[in-house]
């Protein structure tokens, strides 16, 4: 994940028509230094033993034991709140008696 995000980091610094900087052509360092602080916060975070979301030991909360019961919103035991008591009177953005404010001026 960070390489990829310092290469896009370097194309565009390479892609900016007002800059020496090209691949192999560093002048002044530039890209060296950005490519040291994405290596040191790589170092730092294997150091601590932080992994990418695909590696997390622990897995996905989704499909872990007692999780079975997560259905999606359509599914929703409660229903829907516009649906519900006191919210009978909720309509869609099409039935506003107002109108649609993008209509107004026409």
């Amino acid at each position: 994940m960070l390489n990829s995000l310092l290469e896009q980091v370097k194309q565009a610094i390479f892609n900016d028509p007002s800059t020496p900087h090209q691949p192999g052509f560093d002048p002044s360092g530039l890209i060296g230094q950005i490519e040291g602080l994405f290596g040191a916060h790589e170092q730092k975070l294997q150091s601590q033993g932080v992994l990418p979301a695909s590696q997390d030991p622990y897995g996905d909360p989704g499909s872990m034991a007692g999780a079975s019961n997560i259905r999606t919103a359509s599914q929703d035991p409660y229903g829907d709140p516009a649906g519900a008591a006191g919210g009978s009177g909720i309509r869609p953005a099409s039935e506003d008696p107002y109108g649609d404010p993008a209509d107004q001026g026409r």
